[in-house]
């Protein structure tokens, strides 16, 4: 194995543990949607607040969130801290600099949108600890929203880091490819291979 490859399984591994939902020691062994977002109830047929199981409903005549339109984890935290970013791409320590001064520019202009995206995630889940059914989706909007915009941020940093060379940009998109593979392959384990998933694309 690579050292890349080791230190991208070590990052997965941290963020998996910071972004762990309580639901998911409440409930060992059972059913976890991706993300940690764990309704009460259960999620087989006609069971838990679903409605019908599979994501697709939340109780009558009220359609549930898509979990696909929920952030990721990284959605959420923006991109590699300096010091990861360093490791994973080999940066020069100018580029160091460079990529400081711009990361920490991002995190300054959206520390209320991730600050709110936390909180709604949080209020999310604890409304479905409660079973309450119209808090969690109303927070799953409030989410979604806030992530769709912080993904977009996100997306035009990553654009901007005209600074890499060619074989440094190949590093970093390897790593979101890899880091993407890995979210996937948590999914397909935790829906127990597929069945009653949710659309392709769910974080």
């Amino acid at each position: 194995m690579s050292a890349g490859r080791r230190r991208f399984l070590l990052f997965t591994a941290l963020t998996t543990c910071l972004v762990a939902s309580p639901a998911r020691a409440q409930n060992p062994g059972g059913y976890q949607p991706p993300g940690g977002y764990q309704p009460p109830g259960g999620m087989g047929p006609g069971g838990g607040a679903w409605d019908g199981g599979g994501g697709r409903r939340m109780g009558p005549g009220r359609p549930a969130f898509d979990v696909g339109d929920l952030p990721t984890p990284e959605d959420i935290d923006g991109p590699p801290t300096p010091g990861t970013f360093k490791q994973l791409v080999s940066l020069t320590d100018q580029q160091t600099e460079q990529y400081t001064r711009s990361w920490d520019s991002l995190m300054a202009e959206t520390k209320a949108q991730r600050d709110s995206a936390r909180d709604a995630r949080e209020a999310m889940r604890s409304a479905f600890r409660q079973r309450d059914q119209n808090a969690a989706q109303d927070q799953a909007k409030v989410l979604s929203r806030l992530g769709k915009d912080l993904k977009k941020r996100n997306d035009a940093f990553d654009k901007s880091l005209s600074f890499l060379n060619k074989d440094q940009q190949k590093q970093y998109e390897d790593y979101k490819k890899e880091q993407k593979k890995a979210r996937e392959d948590e999914r397909r384990r935790r829906f127990g291979g597929g069945s009653g998933a949710g659309p392709p694309g769910s974080p």
